[in-house]
């Protein structure tokens, strides 16, 4: 054999082997993803459920939030402030193409307290640092069992990514969402960003192939919500603008509570379990008033098509901005989480309760509303359409592209008028 066929058939090798461990990898994030969030589930039911239950427990929803701040305190006295937020490991791998696994032990207890005892946080933060670490780990031990003549270890950051990219997607049903960076990394070169499309494309088929499997067994929905069909015509167009307008606004009032609330609970940074009692206390007075302001509100969204009509205006736009005021809250006391599917729910309600003020389609009111919060909070239109295109009518892409855009271009020229004010 010459030099030429041994090469191709390294290469091919690689290639094999690529294949393989995305394939691993992909089943591994997909069964972890879903051990977490079933594990997570079974926890609440029986905290929220189970025990009031039998239990008949006046004031229970205050209670279990006091307990879950202890919980939640002691986490953060004795174990630091996890689990991290999603930027900040994505934030570490770019610099580092690794993610630390030497304490996923942590963001795992403390990301189910925080999420069980009913805060109104999402799963994403933790998951993409807990599937981050366990990747890393699992890169680490898969490069030693393999001499360097026989792997090449280059492309292994990029299963890395993609593991966390796959995790994310899934938890938003989203199996898009990693395709972000193909539109972020401009200067890889063809290869590279084939093998990227590659290695994306069977980590998530792995990675939801067995995470849908797996929720059949506790009969998990993959479904986020099915808002319904639109309709765009005169009115609608007419209200692109407002609409959108008012993401921006609730975007800016979120920003607000967390400037206003860091600041007045900074002389308690450390006293933890003080901080995180707090936040319990006002979590559960808040929740036992207004039950949609507890959990994430990915649950609530499922219900809210089908209920909006019978709502009050005032109790839809009352619900959409203090889940945003308990979403702040929680983060500023040390409940530790991801904020997305809080302000997706923020966006559901006030699109519904702005449809029930003004003759407007329901469907295309939420669509714009939501999308609009959503970029001008993450300021990622690619990400935010690629987490939303699934959610919500096909039809309305192109308004959503306008809803997506317009609030970075408009927060832009915002902060440039007050830079030049001072």
């Amino acid at each position: 054999m010459n030099k030429e066929d041994k090469y191709k058939r390294m290469k091919s090798l690689r290639i094999d082997l690529l294949i393989l461990f995305s394939i691993i990898i992909g089943g591994i994030v997909g069964f972890l993803t879903w051990g977490f969030l079933a594990v997570t589930s079974l926890i609440t039911h029986f905290l929220w459920v189970t025990l009031p239950g039998t239990l008949h427990v006046k004031h229970w929803t205050i209670l279990l939030c006091l307990i879950g701040g202890v919980l939640v305190g002691l986490c953060q006295k004795y174990f630091g402030n996890y689990p991290r937020k999603m930027d900040e490991v994505l934030a570490e791998f770019k610099e580092t193409k690794r993610v630390d696994y030497s304490s996923v032990h942590k963001s795992i207890l403390t990301a189910i307290c925080v999420l069980s005892f009913g805060a109104s946080l999402g799963p994403e933060a933790a998951l993409s640092g807990i599937i981050g670490g366990l990747s890393t780990w699992a890169g680490d031990k898969i490069k030693s069992l393999f001499k360097k003549k026989h792997v090449e270890n280059e492309y292994g950051d990029i299963i890395i990514e993609y593991s966390i990219e796959a995790t994310i997607g899934m938890i938003f049903r989203a199996p898009l969402y990693g395709a972000t960076t193909f539109f972020e990394d401009n200067k890889d070169s063809r290869l590279l960003k084939i093998i990227k499309i590659i290695v994306y494309s069977i980590t998530t088929v792995a990675g939801f192939g067995v995470f849908i499997l797996l929720s059949k067994i506790d009969y998990r929905k993959i479904a986020l919500v099915d808002f319904g069909s639109a309709i765009v015509g005169k009115n609608e167009i007419i209200a692109i603008i407002p609409l959108v307008l008012i993401g921006i606004l609730l975007a800016i009032i979120y920003k607000f509570f967390g400037d206003i609330l860091h600041k007045v609970l900074k002389p308690l940074e450390n006293y933890k379990i003080i901080r995180a009692v707090i936040g319990g206390l006002v979590l559960g007075i808040i929740g036992t008033i207004l039950p949609t302001s507890l959990f994430s509100g990915e649950h609530q969204l499922t219900e809210l098509p089908g209920e909006w009509k019978n709502m009050p205006i005032y109790l839809l736009l009352i619900s959409g901005i203090v889940k945003l005021f308990i979403t702040e809250f929680c983060l500023s006391t040390g409940w530790r989480g991801g904020h997305i599917f809080p302000i997706i729910f923020t966006g559901a309600s006030i699109g519904y309760g702005m449809a029930l003020l003004f003759p407007i389609d329901p469907v295309t009111s939420v669509t714009i509303i939501t999308t609009s919060l959503t970029s001008a909070v993450l300021k990622k239109p690619v990400a935010v359409l690629l987490i939303l295109i699934l959610l919500f009518p096909i039809k309305l892409i192109v308004l959503m592209i306008i809803a997506a855009y317009l609030p970075v271009y408009i927060l832009k020229y915002m902060n440039k008028l007050t830079q030049k004010a001072y």
